[in-house]
């Protein structure tokens, strides 16, 4: 349920509303006292809040065809555009392409136009506008999208900028101007306690150049030549040929006439520079990539942007900005602690005031409030400008980092710290947790999601993870590979998105608490990526076996389809994508995957789970796994595959109370003997106590103590070390800290449990797709049925195509079955020599 209503006038601090919901007619109920009209034809979509009409072309992004007030037209009609200025300069307009009415409620509608902008050759843009009306007001919010649909090429596995999939493109802008004729007057405040200043003038401008930190020149922002191209450190306003300067700006812009106004605001202005706005022979130009710069901007292959943009209009003269005031430092309703743990919505969320462990509380408070802390972070190397805002700054890198510090290198939600940010800020009431959770949950949308369906099943739609262990990201930005690093790693080096490396349950709740349509859709977009990368049938071997491919549920290497993060990770975003849709689909998939790599009876020997660094990740499969027991019995499905989990977790648990020992028992065995690995002992004790609900007495108590006495060993050996508040630290601990300190001296409750008589068989090892095609050529009989499935499937309709481009299963089998390179790099593969993604097994294990 997304509830939308009018707040009256709020002061600074806390205020308290309380809420009654209750069915029945809406007129009844209550309503708005000017609800919101929305009118269609074939041309425009007309928005009627009460206080302004609105109409909107449905053919071209203006965004604004016109704004009436008191039957007053606002705008010059026809002179009001949105723009985007290619590299050579040439300016290209968006057409829209479809229309849809998201919401219209009594209280907000909103309307989203999706199209293209074609620029030269076969340069083409994608843009989403979300246009968002309130009632009573003449406001209007604008989330503005720009997208480059083009896969990357990535060649050799390397993600740098200058990629040939990128586009280039010099400004993109919102372009309004007054409709009525005369002088003009500019009202702005630089930040939101500066007082509003005034000038009647031709021309203005506020440009943010750069962050205005102290690190403002960090080489965290090179271009794809690897330079800082900011020119000065702040912003500068500049009309009447008076220029000032200074830091960081957060403005409103006025543009007013005689009896009519517009204001403009930008939130983020500074957090995501360059920005700008200005005004020029009467129109106000709205600038999220702006001209001013100087330089061109680079949308990689799949990668967009979204910015917001606040409008409001008025037909008398204003108190100058004051209708925007609030987009800089808005309200945040949110429930209490208590209300949040209550609603079980996340199930057994301890409310801060609650927990019985110090220590937990304790090193959240450094972590939200300390010197070093998570906010504070992003001016070590200026994680700030429109790729990098709300990234969390991976500082854990530095300490095998042998080249100048600080090292920049991006985290790109390892860990799913969208979810650990957002938990704790339900259960702490402090707001400070949502800013970091939003930010970083709008960025991982943009800019860490594969946006793109050109590219192999493997990596479309996928999620990038973060930048190279101990190496700079260099021009790679977020896209881990680059090739400043590819000497110090040998020819093996090179990946893409992983199949280990994917979160989606913080976007699932961040999309249920605000409602962004852009976070459910990177939830369903990643599970589909899981679903695409095991389909047999979209890889050059589909000809010859359509069969999995084995993407989705390896671990560390292409062969292991054991327990382990990779598969751990595929079937969570398919259970988030259950929830989401309801689709019987994501959950079959999701099971398909756990008889795959455990069932009941496996000899774990084999498995060599004590193998630390390559195996260490199975503690995240089994957390998954408990997870999927609870899904299960929500949802009312006792059925023999809630059996075959259950008996395949306690089978596993029961080895794990016998024979798992702290991982610092044996430091010589860990290749970077770091705080991490305090961090997972905690999600090793957990996970024998979420697996103590599932036997009885005694095992329920023997489980239960030992993870009590890992969990101690963890907090021990995370408490020595300097550096437990470390980036990758705080991401394990900011939920399995939180998990331990629920389950802490806590009775857990009995699941139920399924009668263990049902006969699962006897485990069946997976042999992944390029294995069993392999296979098929070591014998002559192999290979005539290989023959045999290409012709099959090239020729289905009996004939020989007189033209093979007109059979694209044909013409794609021959172009890439007969590449050396794609054979040299699959038998490389099957050798073991270096892995199909994720990059090289050598060295530390990936995306630890």
């Amino acid at each position: 349920m997304l509830l939308d209503f009018m707040l009256g006038p709020v002061v600074s601090g806390q205020c308290v509303w309380s809420m009654q919901l209750r069915h029945g007619d809406p007129h009844e109920v209550g309503r708005p006292g000017e609800p919101i009209r929305v009118a269609e034809t074939d041309r425009t979509v007309v928005v009627h809040t009460g206080s302004a009409v609105f109409t909107l072309d449905r053919q071209i992004l203006a965004p604004l065809a016109q704004v009436e007030i008191e039957n007053t037209p606002v705008l010059d009609e026809g002179n009001s555009r949105t723009v985007l200025v290619e590299a050579k300069g040439r300016s290209c307009y968006p057409q829209i392409e479809r229309y849809e009415l998201e919401a219209n409620g009594p209280v907000r509608a909103t309307v989203v136009f999706e199209g293209t902008i074609r620029g030269r050759r076969r340069n083409r843009y994608r843009f989403r506008a979300r246009l968002s009306f309130f009632s009573g007001l003449s406001l209007v919010r604008i989330e503005l999208t720009l997208h480059n649909p083009r896969r990357a090429r990535h060649r050799g596995g390397l993600w740098d900028l200058g990629d040939p999939g990128s586009l280039f493109f010099r400004d993109f802008s919102l372009q309004l101007a007054l409709a009525e004729a005369g002088a003009r007057r500019v009202h702005w405040t630089e930040n939101g306690n500066d007082g509003i200043k005034s000038a009647e003038c031709n021309r203005f401008e506020i440009y943010q150049d750069s962050s205005g930190g102290e690190n403002w020149q960090s080489p965290n922002h090179v271009n794809r030549q690897g330079r800082n191209p900011a020119r000065f450190r702040g912003y500068r306003v500049s009309h009447d040929g008076i220029e000032s300067y200074s830091l960081r700006a957060s403005p409103l812009v006025t543009l007013r006439g005689d009896d009519r106004w517009l204001t403009v605001g930008m939130p983020e202005f500074w957090q995501q520079f360059p920005k700008a706005i200005d005004v020029e022979d009467g129109r106000l130009s709205v600038r999220p990539f702006p001209r001013q710069s100087g330089e061109l901007y680079e949308l990689q292959g799949g990668e967009q942007k979204t910015h917001t943009i606040w409008l409001a209009f008025g037909s008398q003269n204003p108190a100058a900005t004051e209708s925007l005031e609030c987009i800089n430092g808005p309200a945040l309703v949110h429930c209490s602690p208590a209300w949040y743990a209550d609603s079980q919505a996340i199930p057994q969320l301890p409310p801060a005031s609650t927990t019985r462990d110090e220590r937990f509380e304790r090193y959240l408070s450094a972590v939200i409030d300390g010197p070093n802390n998570l906010r504070a972070r992003r001016e070590l190397i200026d994680e700030y400008g429109w790729r990098h805002y709300g990234e969390l700054y991976a500082d854990h890198e530095n300490e095998y980092f042998k080249g100048p510090k600080p090292l920049v290198s991006h985290y790109n939600n390892q860990y799913d710290l969208v979810q650990g940010t957002l938990l704790q800020c339900l259960r702490t009431s402090d707001t400070r947790w949502f800013e970091l959770c939003d930010t970083l949950a709008r960025h991982v949308v943009d800019i860490d999601t594969y946006h793109t369906t050109q590219d192999r099943a493997a990596y479309s739609g996928g999620l990038f993870w973060h930048t190279d262990h101990y190496r700079d990201a260099a021009t790679a930005t977020h896209r881990c590979y680059s090739r400043a690093n590819r000497g110090s790693r040998g020819r093996d080096y090179g990946g893409g998105p992983c199949n280990e490396h994917n979160y989606t349950t913080g976007l699932l709740h961040y999309y249920f608490l605000t409602g962004n349509p852009q976070a459910r859709d990177t939830v369903l977009c990643l599970a589909d990526w899981v679903i695409a990368m095991d389909d047999g049938r979209r890889t050059i071997f589909g000809l010859i076996d359509p069969g999995p491919t084995g993407l989705a549920s390896s671990t560390a290497e292409a062969n292991f389809h054991g327990p382990g993060r990779g598969c751990g990770n595929s079937v969570n975003a398919l259970l988030d994508a259950w929830l989401l849709t309801c689709d019987r689909g994501y959950l079959d998939k999701a099971e398909q995957l756990i008889r795959r790599v455990i069932h009941p009876v496996t000899d774990i020997a084999v498995l060599d789970l004590l193998n630390v660094e390559r195996r260490w990740s199975y503690t995240v499969f089994l957390t998954v796994l408990a997870r999927y027991l609870s899904l299960k019995l929500e949802h009312g499905e006792q059925d023999q595959m809630y059996d075959y989990a259950q008996s395949s977790l306690t089978h596993f648990a029961g080895w794990m109370a016998g024979n798992e020992v702290p991982y610092f028992d044996h430091p010589e065995k860990l290749e970077f003997p770091t705080e991490a690995w305090a961090a997972h002992e905690l999600r090793k004790a957990n996970v024998l106590r979420l697996a103590a609900a599932h036997v009885d007495e005694p095992l329920r108590s023997r489980w239960f103590s030992r993870g009590n006495e890992l969990a101690e060993r963890a907090w021990s050996d995370l408490l020595r070390f300097e550096s437990r508040h470390s980036a990758r630290a705080v991401a394990i601990m900011l939920q399995e800290g939180l998990r331990d300190t629920r389950l802490r001296g806590c009775t857990i409750a009995s699941q139920l449990r399924s009668s263990g008589a049902a006969n699962h068989g006897t485990p069946e090892s997976f042999v992944p797709q390029k294995r069993r095609v392999l296979a098929q050529f070591k014998t002559p009989h192999g290979l005539a049925g290989v023959l045999g499935k290409v012709l099959k499937n090239c020729f289905k309709n009996g004939s020989w195509p007189r033209n093979p481009r007109e059979n694209k299963h044909f013409a794609r089998f021959l172009k890439q079955s007969l590449s050396p390179r794609n054979w040299g790099r699959f038998l490389a593969d099957y050798r073991g020599n270096r892995k199909t993604i994720g990059g090289s097994s050598k060295g530390a294990p990936r995306g630890f």
